[in-house]
């Protein structure tokens, strides 16, 4: 309602700036006609100053309606639990799992992004792991703990595939352990 009543003010100001401008300029454009309305100005004071306080209480509204709306970026998830609506903020969503990553020595970074998909999620997690890592078998826990753990703390239970993204291996390898030569 909030976003309707911005709209339609900022339509009606647009509308009077428009107007204001049009008179404007036809008023230039004749001498008569200017002085005129400057003489009508200066009888109707009334009239003038209640236009005036009118066009400023449109702006003022205008203004109060742009601020405390949703920032664009932000985006939540909604999901019925016992017959009510439950929304949390994605951000917080990926926060959450971000603290999962820390639970992994292994894992130097890890960035979630979480994407809503209609009635359930998807889960790309983007890592940093340390050189010397076994990554399969870490991204396969790694998925098993966020699936768990976001089934559990946050009740989302549908979620539809979590990806594993290695984007950096950190630091130098372990050294190599030596093969014993098949010849002697």
């Amino acid at each position: 309602m909030k976003r309707i009543v911005h709209i339609i003010i900022g339509i009606v100001l647009l509308a009077i700036l428009i107007g204001q401008g049009a008179l404007l300029i036809h008023m230039g454009f004749s001498q008569e006609y200017w002085t005129d309305c400057i003489d009508l100005l200066r009888r109707e004071r009334g009239w003038g100053v209640l236009a005036g306080v009118g066009i400023l209480a449109l702006v003022v509204v205008y203004l109060a309606t742009s601020f405390n709306r949703r920032p664009q970026g932000e985006q939540y998830l909604a999901f019925k639990h016992n017959g009510d609506t439950v929304s949390i903020l994605l951000r917080a969503v990926s926060e959450f799992i971000g603290k999962i990553g820390e639970e992994f020595a292994a894992i130097v970074s890890m960035k979630p992004i979480v994407k809503p998909r209609g009635k359930s999620i998807d889960i790309d997690l983007e890592l940093r792991v340390k050189a010397g890592t076994q990554i399969p078998e870490l991204c396969q826990l790694l998925q098993e703990r966020v699936r768990e753990s976001v089934r559990i703390n946050m009740g989302l239970a549908d979620i539809k595939r979590i990806c594993v993204h290695v984007k950096d291996i950190v630091g130098d390898p372990p050294p190599a352990e030596e093969i014993p030569d098949q010849d002697s």
